[in-house]
């Protein structure tokens, strides 16, 4: 057997345990670890045939449910795995970079929802039974029947609004797959095309403006209660696109961006200037874009 001819799935499969193990060991680390899990897969599509990708999926995930449990050898397949199989032969079929950064969000949703729904039904993790123990691990005996009651009175509003958090935090997440994977398969020889630096995006005004109006007239219903959230979320992206292209005219430094993006996470309402900013900009065009619809 040549050993060389598997160089590249071996050196894949100890990527993704070295990842699991930070993610498992590190914590604090878990936010870059889920960026960067689907990286190596979609690196071997561009090297392998599928059954040779699924083969090392299949492995990686074995290894990792023995060493990590079950949930883990779940997220290696239907997790990582499966965004990383997407977006790497969104890459090789030549899908154009808009196409493809969609695929990776689309990708990254479908795996979050599959994750959720398996975790639920066929493991037993609930996200309300989970904060009710966290509640009765943490809080005093004088105070645990009130703390309990008001964390009971949020969770139906938090399960209200699950699909809204799971299509906004899959997106944000897509994004960056998306970008990594695009630069680290072009710093490995692929010449292949990325799409426009973020400070330039923008989204189509009267397919979003439209469906704001009618889930605003329906918000009672859940379903368009959620829509309205995920299409401000949408609004919010194009209003921070705008102040990065504003702060990138004056410096290139990181540091002023960095600053901004800490001063939107801390107060509450930046975030809602930046949704009124997407839609000035999708409408009156504040970057001056040729490129953007009318």
């Amino acid at each position: 057997m040549n050993i060389s001819e598997y160089k590249d799935s071996i050196k894949t499969i100890i990527y993704i345990i070295l990842l699991t193990m930070v993610n498992f060991y590190l914590p604090i680390f878990s936010l870059a670890v889920m960026i960067l899990w689907p990286v190596p897969v979609v690196y071997l599509v561009q090297k392998e045939k599928t059954g040779r990708v699924i083969t090392v999926i299949a492995i990686a995930a074995l290894i990792n449910g023995a060493l990590f449990g079950p949930l883990m050898g779940l997220m290696t397949v239907i997790g990582f795995g499966l965004v990383g199989f997407i977006i790497g032969n969104a890459v090789k079929e030549g899908l154009s970079p808009k196409k493809t950064l969609i695929v990776s969000v689309v990708a990254v949703i479908i795996s979050q929802t599959l994750i959720m729904l398996i975790a639920d039904q066929i493991l037993g993790i609930n996200l309300q039974s989970f904060i009710q123990n966290a509640v009765k691990s943490f809080s005093s005996d004088l105070d645990q029947v009130s703390l309990e009651q008001m964390v009971n009175a949020q969770i139906g509003f938090i399960s209200m609004i699950l699909p809204a958090l799971l299509a906004v935090s899959s997106t944000i997440t897509g994004i960056f797959n998306y970008y990594i994977s695009a630069w680290y398969l072009r710093r490995r020889g692929l010449n292949i095309e990325i799409y426009k630096k973020f400070n330039k995006w923008f989204m189509p005004r009267w397919p979003i403006s439209a469906a704001v109006v009618v889930s605003l007239f329906l918000k009672n219903n859940p379903i368009f209660f959620n829509l309205n959230i995920y299409l401000f979320f949408l609004a919010f992206l194009q209003g921070f696109a705008v102040l990065m292209y504003f702060i990138s005219a004056k410096t290139d430094s990181f540091l002023p961006k960095i600053l901004a993006v800490f001063i939107i996470l801390i107060l509450p309402p930046i975030p809602m200037a930046l949704i009124l900013l997407g839609f000035i900009d999708m409408w009156f065009n504040l970057r001056k874009q040729n490129d953007q619809p009318g």
